[in-house]
C-alpha cells in the first residue's frame, strides 16, 4: 500500500493535534507519543518494491523521543528543525527486508516546512496537519531503499 498524505493528515488531526477547546495531553511526552503513533502507523503501511516496512512500529519509541525534544523546544526554529530531523532519522534505517532505507534527501526542505508550522501560531488544526503531513510525505518520498539483491525470485541459470 502506498503512503497517502491525506491518511497521515487525518491521523494527525485525530491522534495528535488538539482541536480548539480540546484538552491537551498532560505532558510533552504524552503529546510526543501521540505524534509518534500517528506517524509510525502511517509509515508502517509503506512499501518498497512491494515489500512492507518491518520496523516502523518497533521504532515508534525512537520517534516519540525525538518528538518530545522538538515539542519541548523554546523556539519555532528549534522545534521545526528537531521534529523534521527526528522524523528523517526515524525513516533512515527502516527495514524492508532485505532492504534498508537511506536518509531522506529532502530533509532540508522538510525542516523549512516544519519551522513554518511552528511559526504559524494562528493556523488551524487542519492547516497544521496538512503542512506536517506534507513534510512527512516529502521525507518518505525522498527516502531510497537499498536492496543488496533485487527483490523477487533468485536469478535462474541459463541452460
Amino acid at each position: 500500500m502506498p503512503l497517502v498524505l491525506d491518511t497521515l493528515k487525518t491521523q494527525l488531526e485525530q491522534t495528535w493535534l488538539v482541536p480548539e477547546g480540546g484538552s491537551y495531553p498532560q505532558d510533552v511526552n504524552a503529546s510526543a507519543d501521540h505524534f509518534a503513533t500517528a506517524v509510525s502507523s502511517w509509515f508502517a503501511a509503506g512499501q518498497a518494491a512491494g515489500i512492507p516496512c518491518a520496523t516502523a512500529l518497533a521504532r515508534k519509541s525512537q520517534l516519540a523521543s525525538a518528538a518530545a525534544g522538538a515539542l519541548a523546544a523554546q523556539s519555532a526554529q528549534a522545534a521545526g528543525t528537531q521534529l523534521a530531523m527526528g522524523v528523517a532519522a526515524y525513516m533512515a534505517g527502516q527495514s524492508f527486508p532485505p532492504g534498508t532505507a537511506s536518509f531522506p534527501a529532502a530533509a532540508g526542505a522538510a525542516v523549512s516546512q516544519m519551522i513554518a508550522v511552528f511559526s504559524d501560531v494562528d493556523g488551524s488544526v487542519s492547516q497544521k496537519a496538512q503542512q506536517i503531513a506534507t513534510a512527512c510525505t516529502l521525507l518518505a518520498s525522498t527516502t531510497l531503499v537499498i536492496f543488496p539483491i533485487p527483490p523477487g525470485p533468485p536469478p535462474a541459470p541459463i541452460t
